[in-house]
């Protein structure tokens, strides 16, 4: 079992994620925001959230996951979050 918060881990992967595909949170922050000013404090509640290692709202977590899916080449993502379906 590992020490980490739920937001520790969240954002471990996020972290994880944004360097994979050489990102940052800016880059989130510009995806979600066009608007110059509130996407500069959008970055600054979402470097809050991950220097503090805490949760970020249901709404900065679904444009996060919204963001990384344009990455998904093979869509493994969204798999995590589709309905299980068993054959019959």
């Amino acid at each position: 079992m590992s020490d980490k918060t739920f937001g520790e881990l969240f954002w471990s992967n996020v972290d994880k994620l944004l360097e994979e595909n050489k990102k940052g949170l800016k880059d989130i922050s510009r995806f979600l925001e066009s608007e110059p000013k509130k996407a500069n404090n959008l970055y600054h509640r979402l470097h809050r959230s991950r220097s503090e290692g805490t949760n970020p709202s249901n709404i900065m977590g679904g444009g996060i996951y919204s963001y990384f899916k344009q990455f998904d080449k093979f869509l493994t993502v969204g798999y995590m979050y589709d309905e299980q379906k068993e054959d019959e």
